[in-house]
């Protein structure tokens, strides 16, 4: 399977657990996972977006990297060697920082008032939408990496090479 395939696979299965996410909080809650009624019809969808900006760019920034060394010489080696977990939790970081400021941006730009970009990211930054999508964020990273190195494992395995 094609790197790009599934960096795009990634995204959309991020996206996926995002929507999950947001009707369980409504569902349990019974409110919307943006309280604010001013906000606009926008300011959910793009914080969902940022995050998965990171998931989108932490993969394809990984193979990429990793394409390079082996194209560079370094081989498998440098390719096995490489951790997921620190990707992974730089991606869920990344995610919540993206989403708070993209929250507040939007959200003091519709009020016009500048405090309110520290009142949302107070406001927001122990919300569970925000903090249970940026755990899938970097979750997911975690699941395609590690499906990665399998397929890369069993192609060297039977010694043959595909575009992964």
């Amino acid at each position: 399977m094609s790197r790009g395939l599934l960096v795009f696979m990634a995204t959309v299965t991020h996206f996926a657990l995002v929507v999950l996410t947001a009707g369980l909080i409504f569902y349990v809650t019974d409110d919307d996972v943006i309280v604010e009624r001013d906000a606009g019809t926008l300011l959910g969808p793009a914080m969902v977006l940022g995050s998965m900006a990171t998931v989108f760019f932490a993969l394809a920034r990984r193979f990429g990297v990793e394409d390079r060394d082996v194209r560079e010489g370094s081989g498998a080696d440098g390719v096995r060697h490489r951790r997921i977990l620190p990707l992974a939790l730089l991606t869920a970081l990344a995610s919540y920082v993206l989403m708070l400021v993209i929250g507040s941006l939007i959200y003091s730009f519709e009020r016009n008032e500048a405090v309110w970009l520290v009142l949302f990211a107070g406001r927001y930054s122990h919300s569970p939408f925000v903090v249970v999508t940026s755990i899938w964020a970097g979750v997911v990273v975690t699941v395609f990496l590690v499906l990665a190195r399998v397929e890369t494992a069993r192609q060297q395995r039977d010694g043959r090479h595909d575009d992964l």
